[in-house]
């Protein structure tokens, strides 16, 4: 016998919102009233006058963790963009199991709120805005972020590290211009280290950034300038 047809079977009596959010209150024949998301009930064809048996309890529940995962990652993008990688990792640890992650990551990948190629566009060009540093720093940031290789490399392409690094040299430079020599070299050359510069580049830019601002010294530390 279907237990669907059974009298046994409670049926959905009634459905109606629960207050102004999504969620929607589910009476049934026995007098139990459950409280399911509007895309939970929509994705499960829920009506009134169904069979409330377990397969349909069961997809209920499958498609409300579905739907709260979906809200979850789309509070995560809504802070800023998240690579695949990362958008997998903050679901995971919001306790989603492995197949409601990966179908969230697949309907965000289908939405195109999920692209790891423009990610690190964005990510580059935030870093660039807020923090400049070296290729291969940045690199660096977005392989951590699960970012592939080749996605990571053409993200960074056409950023000159030199000329970059002389231009942070000089900016950072005008704050050590009373300071001898060595002391310039240690300061902006650890800031430029630290920044993801290597030493030839790094070299280089404290050379040009010496020489640039020598008019900005007063006249004793210009006796110390090799």
């Amino acid at each position: 016998m279907d237990e669907s047809a059974s009298p046994q079977v409670p049926r959905v009596v009634s459905m109606s919102p629960a207050g102004r959010g999504r969620l929607r209150i589910v009476a049934l024949s026995d007098g139990r009233e459950l409280v399911f998301s509007d895309e939970a009930c929509e994705r499960a064809g829920l009506a009134v006058g169904m069979a409330a048996d377990a397969d349909l309890l069961a997809q209920l529940d499958h498609e409300e963790r579905r739907a709260n995962a979906h809200e979850a990652a789309l509070r995560l993008l809504d802070a800023r963009p998240r690579s695949e990688h990362e958008m997998r990792t903050r679901l995971a640890l919001r306790g989603f199991d492995p197949e409601t992650v990966a179908h969230e990551i697949e309907r965000l990948r289908s939405a195109g709120l999920l692209d790891d190629a423009r990610f690190a566009r964005a990510w580059v060009e935030d870093r660039m805005r807020v923090s400049p540093r070296g290729t291969a720093m940045l690199r660096y940031e977005l392989l951590g972020r699960g970012i592939d290789p080749e996605a990571a490399a053409a993200a960074t392409d056409g950023i000159d590290d030199l000329e970059l690094a002389r231009s942070l040299a000089i900016q950072r430079g005008r704050r050590y211009v009373d300071r001898s020599h060595e002391e310039f070299l240690a300061k902006v050359g650890g800031f430029l280290r630290r920044r993801g510069f290597d030493y030839r580049v790094t070299a280089e830019a404290l050379r040009t950034a010496w020489e640039q601002l020598a008019g900005d010294r007063p006249g004793p530390d210009i006796a110390d300038a090799p």
